[in-house]
């Protein structure tokens, strides 16, 4: 029998031995409604191979067959992305009772091949071991996030990364839109935000607690309307999923650059450095109009069900000597300044649901304070909302309590912008360390959380110390990888097959992709920090206490 390295690793799989050659099949046979993944894995194994495959409804001979198999089940399921693959004298099969499952089986079917056969020019035979596959995903999501705004990333690069995620069954593509560096896309009503919040005059070099001053070079950048829908058709073509984020009403520096008037008025710029900074919204009619326009525009531009409002690391010191905000309490019988964010959140997800969308937010939405009569205000979020954990998983416990899904991100297992050893070669980074072993013997599902509650898992790619994309490349990969195989396959399957043993083979896909990912022994010389702006800088990383 022989054994396959793939990530992530399939539920069930068996290798009898022998191999089938794809430019051998006639065509790809497509049910409908496969038609357009059809063509996808037309074009993707002619790139790389050389082999046109075309498409038809039916063939006399062997061929590549996508069927879809049972009664459809809802989107973003376990079902929805199950998958049967089969290779044999008699052609190949994919079948799946939802498009999703197929898109998975060509990622599967992509792994199959030889790695060059994922270069951008035909490299490799198109060739694939007989095997038989059946494989379900163990989370519903299984998520990246990527943050556009610290530093911002040309949309080519976020096209690419959506064909990564995709290699490695992941389906959902998290974008950080907004924060205090900057603002990334138009809001037609609203034009200071690309004028203005976009951009900053400079950026801090290296760790923004080094006190090496500033570059002196403009920074920024943003996504048109048409670059947002391409994005999101893009990724929809895989079944992935795009999710937006706005951060409210935390992280506000440069909406604030932008409108002064929604919060205590100080008129400061974009921050050209990184941290928590105190400028928040002030709980206003402007500020939540505002709030209102970008919502709508969001919700026009992605088809997403879900919009993620941010809400982490709100800063109440603007709040405790506002004038309004002592208003707003006495108004609404809020008792805590951290109930003002609970305020604030229950409007967002009015607003939200009106408009059809579901609510994601960060933890901190379930720190809202207390009524009048002692009641928890969960943060505004109704038990509808899904919290993302990221600061621990305590408040994973905390959100299935409070009756929220929650997609599960601690900080120290799945935040990509930690150090990746701990040698003094490993380029900037903002603090800690995660290492592929951590990351591979990590559980999302925390030992007595009900399983169904837990929507999926999510790693993060913060940006603060990732200037370029290949910066974010070595922060990603292999970890990334990792984490793919983290969130889809069964504990069982871990077992038997760790990940850490089908690493080294995956390397040469990430090399065929000719992504800067970071070796296994540590950094290339060309990949090192230095003695410059890029050099390690090390402060104690402290896990925020279980509450």
């Amino acid at each position: 029998m022989q054994r396959l390295s793939l990530i992530p690793q399939p539920q069930h799989i068996t290798a009898p031995g022998g191999d089938v050659d794809l430019a051998s099949l006639a065509g790809i046979a497509a049910d409908p409604g496969l038609e357009d993944l059809a063509w996808l894995l037309s074009d993707l194994l002619a790139r790389g191979t050389g082999t046109r495959l075309a498409v038809a409804d039916a063939w006399d001979t062997p061929a590549l067959c996508l069927k879809l198999e049972g009664e459809r089940p809802a989107d973003l399921t376990i079902d929805s992305e199950a998958y049967r693959l089969t290779a044999d004298v008699h052609g190949v099969e994919l079948v799946a009772a939802h498009p999703a499952g197929i898109s998975r089986a060509i990622a599967t079917l992509r792994q199959l091949l030889p790695a060059d056969a994922l270069r951008d020019a035909p490299s490799a035979a198109a060739i694939i071991p007989r095997v038989h596959i059946e494989d379900a995903p163990r989370l519903r999501w299984r998520g990246v996030m990527l943050d556009i705004v610290r530093n911002f990333q040309a949309k080519d690069f976020v096209l690419r990364m959506i064909d990564r995620a995709h290699l490695h069954r992941l389906n959902v593509l998290h974008l950080h839109l907004t924060d205090d560096q900057g603002w990334r896309f138009e809001v037609p009503s609203r034009p200071a935000l690309t004028e203005v919040a976009s951009w900053r005059p400079e950026t801090v070099i290296g760790h923004a607690r080094a006190g090496d001053g500033y570059d002196g070079t403009p920074h920024g950048g943003f996504y048109s309307a048409a670059d947002l829908r391409e994005i999101v058709a893009y990724a929809a073509a895989r079944h992935i999923l795009v999710v937006p984020e706005v951060n409210f009403p935390g992280h506000a520096r440069a909406i604030l650059a932008a409108y002064p008037e929604l919060g205590a008025g100080q008129n400061r710029p974009v921050s050209g450095t990184f941290g928590v900074f105190e400028e928040v919204l002030e709980p206003t009619e402007a500020a939540l109009a505002f709030a209102r326009d970008v919502f709508d525009v969001v919700a026009e531009v992605f088809d997403s069900p879900f919009v993620h409002i941010g809400g982490d690391e709100v800063p109440t010191t603007q709040w405790e000597s506002s004038q309004t905000v002592k208003d707003l309490m006495e108004r609404e019988g809020i008792t805590s300044y951290r109930g003002v964010q609970g305020w604030f959140t229950k409007a967002c997800v009015a607003h939200l649901t009106s408009l059809g969308k579901r609510v994601i937010g960060w933890d901190e939405i379930l720190d809202g304070g207390e009524d009048q009569d002692g009641n928890s205000l969960d943060g505004g979020a109704p038990p509808e909302a899904v919290v993302q954990v990221w600061r621990n998983e305590a408040y994973v416990k905390q959100a299935v309590a409070a009756g929220h899904d929650v997609i599960v991100s601690p900080e120290p297992y799945v935040y990509f912008d930690h150090y990746e050893g701990d040698g003094e070669e490993e380029p900037l980074r903002i603090h800690g360390q995660t290492t592929i072993a951590k990351v591979a013997a990590w559980d999302p599902v925390p030992a007595g959380v009900d399983p169904e509650r837990v929507l999926g898992a999510q790693c993060q790619l913060w940006s603060e110390y990732m200037p370029t994309a290949r910066d974010v490349e070595y922060g990603a990969f292999p970890r990334l990888a990792v984490f793919a195989d983290v969130a889809w396959s069964g504990q069982g399957v871990r077992e038997a097959e760790p990940v850490t043993e089908r690493l080294e083979g995956h390397l040469e896909r990430l090399d065929a992709l000719g992504i800067n990912y970071r070796p296994l022994e540590g950094p290339k010389p060309w990949q090192r920090g230095g003695t410059g702006r890029r050099a390690r800088f090390t402060w104690k990383f402290i896990e925020h206490p279980a509450e």
